[in-house]
């Protein structure tokens, strides 16, 4: 079933295809070890000593099975106040950092800890011991930012047996696990339609890596309403890494070229340094050029000029991950969203032109 919220950039998908393969149990480990089931949790819990050699045979059909022990349910036996992980491959940058922080905000409403683990998903397999750390402690449930962007067996298969909810970021593509989703698609439709609107006969992009070598979805739906709309897609379409220096980098080759009259930035950093670059090559925004980003960081309604760009709720999808994540069967009760363009100083119709309609 998937709840589309009216009005917002924001989903709900509680369709979750359950992997086939079952996770190993505390009966798997005793029957590989050759021990009892009691043995196997006195070695578990630390509560009683056992002989070495029998510890040790335990031990090696954990690993060998690739068992995980319920830590949540360990931390409730023994009185302990259970955890929330959260793997993420970033914790400064803006949407990551908002949903982190909503996430901790909830798990302190509703008496959760949280355990954050940076992991990087070009080097998974360097992060396996910081994984197995995250998950050795009583976890309640694991949230990914984003689980797709990973795209690994390994991560895939630490998680098996463990609940696990994740945002995605507006790709078509089906998951298998609990998540919610951050329309990044119609943020980007709704910031070149609005530029094409404004009378500018193409909108340049500079944009920002996909997954597996693929364009981002940014990219990808700018381009759609541009074929739609029967404009030129422009042949160059400056790289960059999401960062204001790249930004700069981009702004700097935009600013060369005279055709340029719209840039629509993949997030507010990269407007924010294109901007810059095209204010020292003596072209003005929005006289000569119309800038426009995506997020709605904070600074970018005190630069100048202020920045025209699209909010995306990272603080709802933070807090709905968490909600999804320890009751599935849930939708977040939400009233509305504040997903929205927001039209600010850094775009204009092209000189010569008027607004359309």
């Amino acid at each position: 079933m998937e709840l589309q919220l009216w009005g917002a950039c924001v989903y709900v998908c509680l369709d979750m295809v359950r992997s086939k393969r079952k996770p190993p149990t505390i009966v798997d480990v005793a029957r590989v070890a050759g021990v009892s089931l009691p043995t196997v949790s006195r070695v578990l819990t630390g509560s009683t000593p056992v002989r070495d050699v029998t510890r040790d045979r335990v031990l090696a059909a954990i690993a060998e099975l690739g068992f995980r022990p319920n830590g949540a349910a360990r931390a409730l036996v023994q009185g302990q106040q259970s955890i929330i992980g959260v793997i993420t491959p970033d914790t400064s940058a803006y949407g990551y950092s908002r949903m982190l922080l909503s996430i901790e905000k909830r798990a302190r409403e509703t008496g959760y800890l949280v355990a954050i683990t940076v992991v990087d998903p070009g080097i998974l397999i360097d992060s396996v011991k910081a994984l197995d750390v995250l998950l050795g402690q009583p976890i309640a449930g694991v949230i990914v930012l984003d689980y797709s962007t990973y795209g690994s067996q390994r991560l895939r298969e630490s998680l098996i047996g463990i609940p696990v909810s994740t945002v995605m970021h507006g790709d078509d593509e089906e998951l298998d696990v609990a998540h919610v989703q951050v329309d990044d698609r119609r943020a980007a439709v709704a910031m070149t339609e609005y530029l094409l609107a404004l009378g500018h006969r193409t909108v340049h992009h500079v944009s920002v890596p996909g997954r597996g070598g693929r364009a981002h979805i940014r990219e990808v739906a700018w381009r759609q309403v541009l074929t739609e709309a029967g404009a030129t897609i422009p042949a160059t379409v400056p790289a960059a890494d999401w960062s204001v220096a790249s930004g700069l980098a981009a702004g700097a080759q935009l600013a060369l070229d005279p055709d340029v009259t719209a840039v629509f930035c993949a997030n507010d950093e990269l407007a924010f340094g294109v901007m810059r670059s095209l204010h020292d090559a003596g072209r003005r925004v929005p006289e000569d050029v119309s800038v426009c980003g995506i997020d709605d960081v904070p600074l970018a309604e005190a630069v100048v000029p202020s920045l025209t760009t699209y909010r995306l709720e990272f603080d709802w999808a933070g807090t709905a991950a968490f909600d999804l994540l320890i009751d599935p069967s849930g939708v977040p009760a939400i009233a509305g969203s504040s997903s929205h363009l927001i039209v600010r100083e850094s775009t204009a119709a092209p000189r010569g032109e008027t607004r359309a309609g």
